[in-house]
């Protein structure tokens, strides 16, 4: 049999104080020194067991089994590598020996189990999984794929969730601002990827936030909520919403009873917030859009505008900017363009001596009658009209 990664396995076994196995054919092998402990090792009926989960689906396997140890099972083409055991929390000598015991473990080969947090393990599992496959897969695959979560993003909608939004309480924010700024400033940019993978760093190097590993992950998923609303109000969301949102993932994370559940519901906070952030920047591009093309108007009223021209300066296609400047304002660009000569004509008449005709032609229609014809449209009068109105009659020249 070709091991793979020999050195790499054996090195990882010490770090994370677990075993890792290969089995071929009947050829099992170990990459840690005293094996003798593990199940994996000496209870064929757990790994036939892992076998065929992994049988069965295309992602690797976590297996967390009854006293919340979880074991990891990655199929190659020739084998299959097992990984474990790795405690999601802290066993007492009891709890040791039942865990051992369950196993058919000797006594005199129990050991005390590292405890691991849950996101440790579901990154051991893609490590080794890339290390044997070279494949990549995230935390949130394996959780979906090993049904360790009840509620998957996928059966909660994002319809849904609004629609409960609504009915959800305000809740009240108790903690304090936090210096992991990485993953604020990616929720603040509305990167959605790189906040959601930010947060999972920053829930490896946070300390204890709870006297158990559940109220750890609950109180996290709080911090992680509130602090990514605020930095999601400063990118731009309405502030309402922003808390809305973590609201709503704070009180369905306090409910849980299940650690991968809210660790889910974490990760959904974070992704919501700024993928909503993200739709708030999209407006805030495409308006800008508009803006410019206005600006440029406004510049550039006594002269004759091409849509292309505008279109070229700004950098996007003629087509494109007709249908979002209509989108933005309700009309289309010559209606604009006609707005805003209507607009500087109209403080000409009130302010100026100038005729009728010379201001037509100052501000680039192409005749009087049609600068009367379109002014009108404008103003609901002719432009000899407005001028009556609101210029003193003393300073009405003749035209």
């Amino acid at each position: 049999m070709k091991e793979k990664n020999p050195y790499i396995f054996k090195q990882l076994t010490h770090l994370l104080h677990t075993g890792v196995f290969c089995l071929e054919g009947k050829t099992l092998v170990s990459y840690e020194e005293n094996y003798q402990y593990n199940p994996l090792h000496g209870n064929g009926e757990l790994r036939k067991h892992l076998m065929g989960l992994a049988d069965g689906q295309k992602l690797p396997v976590v297996y967390p089994d009854e006293h919340e140890v979880y074991f990891i099972c990655i199929k190659a083409k020739e084998a299959y590598y097992f990984i474990g055991p790795m405690s999601s929390h802290a066993m007492n000598r009891v709890e040791c020996h039942r865990f051992y015991h369950s196993y058919g473990i000797e006594e005199t080969w129990e050991k005390g189990l590292h405890s691991h947090t849950v996101m440790e393990i579901l990154q051991t599992a893609s490590l080794f999984a890339n290390l044997i496959t070279q494949k990549e897969y995230e935390d949130q695959q394996l959780v979906t794929a090993n049904q360790l979560v009840k509620v998957t993003k996928e059966q909660e909608t994002r319809e849904q969730v609004k629609f409960r939004i609504k009915e959800e309480e305000e809740d009240i924010y108790r903690h304090t601002y936090q210096e992991e700024r990485k993953i604020l400033n990616m929720v603040r940019e509305g990167n959605v990827n790189e906040a959601v993978r930010m947060s999972k760093e920053m829930d490896i190097e946070v300390g204890k936030l709870g006297k158990d590993e559940l109220a750890h992950w609950q109180n996290l998923l709080v911090v992680v909520a509130t602090l990514c609303a605020r930095a999601a109000i400063e990118g731009g969301l309405d502030p309402r919403a922003a808390y809305q949102i973590s609201g709503f993932y704070i009180n369905q994370g306090s409910s849980c009873k299940d650690i991968t559940q809210v660790l889910s519901y974490r990760n959904h906070a974070v992704e919501e917030l700024a993928e909503r952030v993200k739709e708030q920047k999209e407006k805030r591009h495409s308006s800008s859009y508009t803006e410019q093309c206005k600006d440029y108007i406004q510049k550039h009223f006594k002269e004759k505008i091409y849509l292309e021209e505008v279109a070229g300066t700004i950098g996007i296609s003629s087509s494109y900017l007709s249908r979002l400047f209509k989108k933005d304002t309700g009309m289309c660009l010559q209606d604009y363009i006609n707005e805003v000569r209507v607009e500087r004509s109209a403080n000409l008449l009130i302010y100026s001596d100038e005729p009728l005709s010379m201001i037509a032609e100052y501000v680039n229609f192409p005749s009087q009658s049609y600068f009367g014809r379109i002014f009108k449209e404008k103003k609901g009068m002719t432009p000899r009209q407005y001028r009556e109105k609101y210029k003193p009659a003393e300073f009405i020249p003749s035209d």
